[in-house]
């Protein structure tokens, strides 16, 4: 709560100063780069009152095709411009994936993003000898990755001296927001959204994609949702009060467009999630997680 309270009050501190535009006497931003400035500054104090090396936002999903400038679009969002300006002056680091995160070190201290993958044993493999991307202190970085919603493809170290942390950044699915890691200040900007259907609404807060609400309640997406839980396992666990929600996301499988979908269960300290579903208008895959393919469904 303290958190979001920071947050709020910086976005109200910078959206003052903005208004305050036609007084230049008293406007103590009077350019943009003056503004951005005295915002990457106040963070930084921020990440210093909370002993933090790091500060991540998860800036929204993003189609897997999406070119550099997409990228950089999405650090355009009016609210960011209106609390984080430097942004958009951040390097885009492109590890493959869904997610778009905006990564800032503390002061003097440095980024670098390294490939991750899941082993067969369920633990991470971390490539440390060949880094995607090795920034300079205090560079901002705009990394796009994750191709999974269970785990990351990437991890981020942030470095000064002989100090270190790493994270792996991620969403987490109980809740849409940013998952938690130590030394890390979430700086997202979450908004309500309902997210799923189990027979009743689930509501979640999260940064879905732009077009959500109208791909959601469009007849592609509501065939996809009831040819899913037509299944016979979906079927079998939606009998056990697991629920079934659209990501917003699409993946092309086998030259088809399909809409992907999220089998879950609440617990209430957080959701568990079962299995990950594609759908065409006529067929149904399941994600292998381990070898991050999609197979059909009942095919083996």
């Amino acid at each position: 709560m303290k958190k979001k309270l920071i947050a709020i009050c910086l976005s109200a501190l910078m959206l003052t100063s903005v208004t305050s535009v036609n007084c230049m006497a008293e406007n103590p931003y009077p350019d943009e780069e003056s503004y951005s400035e005295s915002s990457f500054a106040i963070l930084q104090d921020i990440l210093r009152e909370n002993d933090c090396q790091t500060r991540i936002a998860f800036l929204g999903y993003i189609g897997y095709d999406a070119t550099t400038e997409e990228i950089l679009d999405y650090t355009n969002q009016e609210d960011y411009v209106a609390s984080y300006p430097f942004l958009k002056n951040g390097t885009i680091v492109d590890a493959g994936g869904y997610e778009v995160f905006a990564i800032v070190p503390a002061s003097d201290w440095s980024i670098s993003v390294y490939s991750s993958e899941m082993t067969e044993d369920a633990v991470y493999k971390d490539y440390l000898d060949f880094p995607l991307y090795e920034g300079s202190p205090d560079e901002v970085i705009i990394l796009r990755c994750n191709l999974s919603e269970i785990y990351s493809n990437t991890m981020v170290t942030s470095k000064e001296g002989n100090m270190s942390v790493s994270y792996r950044p991620s969403i987490s699915l109980k809740d849409g927001h940013l998952a938690e890691e130590q030394r890390c200040y979430d700086f997202s900007i979450y908004y309500d959204f309902d997210y799923g259907h189990n027979g009743s609404d689930n509501c979640m807060e999260s940064n879905l994609p732009e077009d959500y609400y109208e791909d959601y309640y469009s007849d592609t997406v509501q065939n996809a949702y009831e040819l899913l839980c037509s299944t016979d396992e979906v079927s079998y666990y939606l009998g056990l009060g697991f629920f079934v929600w659209y990501t917003g996301n699409k993946d092309m499988i086998d030259d088809k467009e399909c809409r992907v979908f999220v089998l879950g269960k609440d617990l209430d300290d957080h959701i568990e999630v079962k299995n990950h579903y594609a759908v065409s208008d006529n067929q149904v895959y399941y994600l292998d997680v381990i070898e991050n393919t999609w197979n059909i469904l009942g095919s083996g």
